[in-house]
């Protein structure tokens, strides 16, 4: 009952549509975190999409571990090509220095999951059988060991038996910093960035102090296909870096809270402080537009990359599928060892505007779904689309109809249909305005 009503009165004050909150009895539920379910707002937008879609709870303990980039599992994310037999399960993505890239277990992006422990993932109907695949798969606990038949991608690919121990991951958030040189002699930059966490903001730092090496890039694609959010200073770090001089004076983002607390501003930065007091100078690129690469799971703290920098009036050209539509913010709270998220804060731009209720839309549609190279590749889909772009400023006429194809086939559905859950290597979702 107490800690019923300290949420009913925090989420009174705090909540940002606090007056569209039904006042309901804290007697009425013996767990806080199903009343807790209860303090939203129950309104649609005119999409006819939930108000608040992003309403949760997670243990403080995997709340603290994650926004420093500590997770458990295999180092392996999992993408769901297909969930009924004959299924197709692949690797996503892989974290360096896990149990998913370890020399006798070498896992790459595109390789399939025939079978784990004896089970025929491609085929099995039976429910107990798909309970051990989504155990094994997507909820590991600490110290499980599974042995996973798979098939390696690439035209050479054969079946091998690997094992693997699910174990404390350190995330690795920013990955392929590197410098590609079109055939028209341009430079262009490009990284893979998964999740806003604490640790994410050195590598940003040293990111765009490589691109400044030499001759510096013409342009920059911003791989966020995979990123769901976090910290939001990771996200000012970067814009900070993308903008420079053009960030100069101007807000990065503006909090607009509810009417019982003051709004605040945010400004592009030219410096950060770590932690330890330590102050370092932002490398400046300068750029007059940026290249994102996106995907159902770019959100949050991600789209305000996108929006801070069209609020400055840098050109952001979008690859992929259209985002997830999120610009609120939340300051976490824990509360008996449970860390409470309610949203709190509309995130606008430096021209008062967060007009992507529905998400961002790509200039072109691009889908995830080529396996058959690795991120970074100049050949992988979303960056070969970009990199095309970039060199005659029009989409490659297929990309739209790649995602029309795509959407159709994951509308299928089937009660024996393996979980795409995430993983217990998870990102932070949405915007922490807190550091």
């Amino acid at each position: 009952m107490d800690e019923n009503n300290w949420l009913r009165s925090w989420s009174h004050e705090t909540y940002l549509w606090y007056d569209e909150i039904e006042d309901r009895n804290p007697a009425c539920c013996t767990d806080p975190t199903d009343y807790f379910e209860l303090m939203k707002t129950t309104q649609t937008t005119s999409s006819g999409n939930d108000k608040d879609r992003f309403h949760f709870t997670q243990s403080t303990e995997e709340y603290l571990l994650s926004r420093e980039g500590i997770a458990y599992g295999y180092g392996a994310r999992f993408s769901v090509l297909e969930s009924k037999p004959p299924r197709n399960i692949v690797v996503q993505r892989t974290e360096p220095n896990s149990p998913a890239t370890a020399t006798d277990v070498n896992l790459l992006r595109g390789t399939q999951i025939l079978n784990i422990d004896g089970i025929d993932v491609v085929n099995s109907n039976n429910q107990d059988d798909v309970n051990k695949i989504n155990a094994a798969l997507f909820r590991p606990d600490n110290g499980d060991t599974h042995t996973f038949t798979v098939k390696d991608p690439g035209a050479s690919s054969q079946q091998r038996s690997v094992t693997m121990t699910a174990g404390e991951i350190t995330v690795h958030p920013v990955q392929n910093v590197k410098v590609l040189t079109t055939s028209g002699g341009e430079r262009v930059g490009y990284m893979l960035f998964n999740t806003h966490i604490n640790s994410a903001a050195q590598p940003l730092i040293d990111a765009g102090k490589t691109f400044l090496e030499g001759d510096g890039i013409d342009d920059l694609i911003l791989d966020l296909r995979y990123n769901r959010g976090g910290l939001y200073y990771i996200a000012q770090i970067i814009s900070s870096i993308i903008a420079g001089s053009g960030g100069e004076g101007k807000n990065f983002v503006k909090f607009e809270f509810n009417d019982k607390r003051d709004n605040t501003s945010r400004p592009f930065a030219n410096a950060f402080e770590d932690e330890n007091g330590n102050v370092q100078q932002l490398p400046d690129l300068d750029l007059p537009r940026l290249f994102v690469l996106t995907g159902l799971s770019t959100c949050s703290a991600s789209e305000t990359i996108i929006n801070s920098l069209e609020g400055i009036d840098i050109e952001v050209i979008l690859i992929g599928r259209t985002t997830c539509g999120k610009y609120h913010g939340f300051v976490p709270r824990d509360n008996c060892g449970i860390t409470y998220f309610t949203i709190q804060v509309r995130v606008v731009n430096d021209k008062g505007v967060a007009d992507y209720e529905d998400g961002f839309s790509p200039t072109c549609s691009v889908a995830d779904d080529d396996y058959d190279h690795q991120l970074g590749d100049p050949q992988e889909s979303l960056l070969k689309t970009a990199l095309a772009y970039q060199a005659d400023g029009s989409c490659p006429s297929s990309s739209s109809a790649q995602i029309q194809q795509t959407a159709t086939k994951s509308s299928e559905e089937e009660l024996l249909s393996i979980d795409p859950a995430p993983t217990t290597y998870s990102d932070l979702p949405g915007l922490i305005i807190d550091r």
